[in-house]
């Protein structure tokens, strides 16, 4: 995540969309991954649409969400514009 986060802190945007970009990213990378582990391994084990939604939302509620919320809550915000804006 520190890479991650270092990757989008240094975009030129407002600490708002930077934290809503970051957040909504890692949600859907875990949904994502989420998907591609019931896909690959327990398919055929546990078939059926509600064992996708449990492998999806499961990461991606608490290793997306919670997890990122963490993350930012470490990390003291200047709130404002980016550098070099002007209003």
């Amino acid at each position: 995540m520190k890479k991650f986060w270092t990757f989008i802190n240094k975009q030129n945007l407002s600490v708002l969309v930077k934290q809503r970009t970051f957040l909504t990213i890692l949600i859907m990378g875990n949904l994502v991954l989420g998907g591609l582990v019931w896909l690959l391994f327990f398919r055929t084990m546990l078939p059926g649409i509600s064992w996708l939604i449990c492998f999806m939302g499961y990461p991606a509620l608490f290793i997306g969400f919670f997890g990122g919320m963490l993350y930012l809550y470490k990390h003291d915000f200047e709130v404002g514009l980016p550098k070099g804006v002007e209003d």
